[in-house]
């Protein structure tokens, strides 16, 4: 009797190693289903964001083309104003200044023609992911409780039937709930090495995600330096423009004259006599007095030089060529946005799609769950059974 009793003793004691090791593997992959339907909410609120700022994309592509065309518009006008010989020279260096400048700025649109043509598509397939997304978080908090009713309701079996007296009942409940945890233990391993890739992919997925959002943040900082440079230049170009309409404005002076000439009938005869004064008038453009050439005494010449510097010397004391644009180191921005958009869609997007492929997974090892919680259930009963 006691040889069989020691039996019974040994077998209890070194039984339910398949269901203690099932509570691990299911702890284990709990803990994993937890991290991923964090991780995917993280994502889905990161994708919300990244909708909603990349329509910065659109704001950097106009400033650009306003800061393109105010930039040729200001080389225009310099090359204009560089004929008054008081300003020729620093205007001739700020041109060359300004195109320099505008190289980088060319070079910029191009790139960020390029990423607005990305952003839209971009943009709807975040739109189109989001359910999606939602769909996996129902599914992943549907499995979690499912997976800690499992471990209550295992952990339970297993807490009853240790407290059992040894005996052949005890050692028949242990065989009982080892086969069941020997069954449905590889199912759980299985499924928790496909949530770990599935985790992996959403790592990646969230490591491109945080990129994309660094450099669409990136646009405000580009978007304020950006206005910097138009703060100084449109200034610029008013100025400029005063300047050249002035060289377009007509300087008239009067300059000599003869005596009008009327004509009356006396006696029948056509007499004539003077009635008045016929004024001369020289009458040329702002830039065409600056460039000279003209066929006029030097008189006349003083007149129109005097007249000319009545109009163009208050639009020039308004002009300042001493101007300095600050830079736009933000451009490199654009160039990364580029290139990361271009993988976004495969790095972030596509994993999200697939985990929605491998639901049919999640369903699965949930009902597997559900029947095994099922049959801990009844060996908990009786179990308790027993304890009464």
């Amino acid at each position: 009797m006691s040889t069989v009793n020691s039996q019974i003793t040994d077998a209890v004691t070194t039984s339910m190693n398949e269901a203690n090791k099932l509570m691990h593997d299911v702890s284990t992959t709990e803990g994993n289903t937890a991290k991923l339907e964090a991780d995917i909410k993280t994502v889905s609120q990161d994708l919300q964001t990244i909708d909603n700022d990349l329509t910065m994309s659109k704001t950097i592509n106009t400033k650009l083309k306003d800061l393109d065309s105010a930039l040729s518009e200001a080389v225009e006008l310099l090359e204009v104003v560089s004929i008054i010989p008081e300003i020729g020279t620093e205007a001739s260096e700020l041109k060359n200044v300004l195109s320099t400048f505008k190289k980088p700025i060319d070079e910029a649109l191009d790139v960020s023609n390029k990423v607005e043509k990305v952003v839209a598509p971009i943009r709807n397939a975040i739109e189109k992911v989001e359910p999606k997304v939602k769909q996996i978080d129902e599914v992943l908090l549907k499995l979690m409780n499912a997976e800690n009713q499992f471990i209550a309701t295992l952990g339970g079996a297993i807490n009853c039937i240790n407290s059992l007296p040894n005996s052949t009942v005890k050692t028949e409940l242990v065989n009982e709930i080892d086969t069941a945890a020997g069954k449905v233990d590889p199912v759980v391993l299985t499924f928790d090495d496909a949530q770990i890739k599935i985790l992996n992919g959403i790592a990646e997925a969230t490591e491109e995600v945080e990129k994309i959002k660094h450099l669409v943040m990136g646009l405000v900082s580009l978007e304020n330096q950006i206005n910097a440079v138009m703060n100084v230049l449109n200034p610029l170009i008013s100025a400029l423009n005063s300047v050249k309409n002035v060289l377009s404005h007509t300087i008239r002076v009067p300059y000599g004259g003869y005596p009008k000439v009327c004509y009356k009938h006396v006696l029948g005869v056509k007499v004539p006599y003077p009635c008045g004064w016929h004024t001369v008038y020289f009458s040329f453009s702002v830039e065409q007095i600056i460039k000279g050439g003209l066929s006029v005494i030097g008189p006349v010449m003083d007149l129109l030089n005097k007249a000319m510097n009545a109009v163009l010397q208050p639009v020039l004391r308004a002009l300042n060529l001493n101007i300095h644009l600050p830079s736009i180191p933000g451009l490199s921005i654009l160039n990364d946005l580029s290139e990361d958009l271009n993988s976004f869609i495969m790095k972030a997007i596509d994993p999200i799609n697939n985990l929605v492929n491998e639901l049919n997974v999640f369903e699965n090892i949930y009902n597997d769950v559900e029947g095994f919680i099922a049959e801990v259930e009844k060996i908990n009963k009786a179990c308790t059974v027993q304890l009464k």
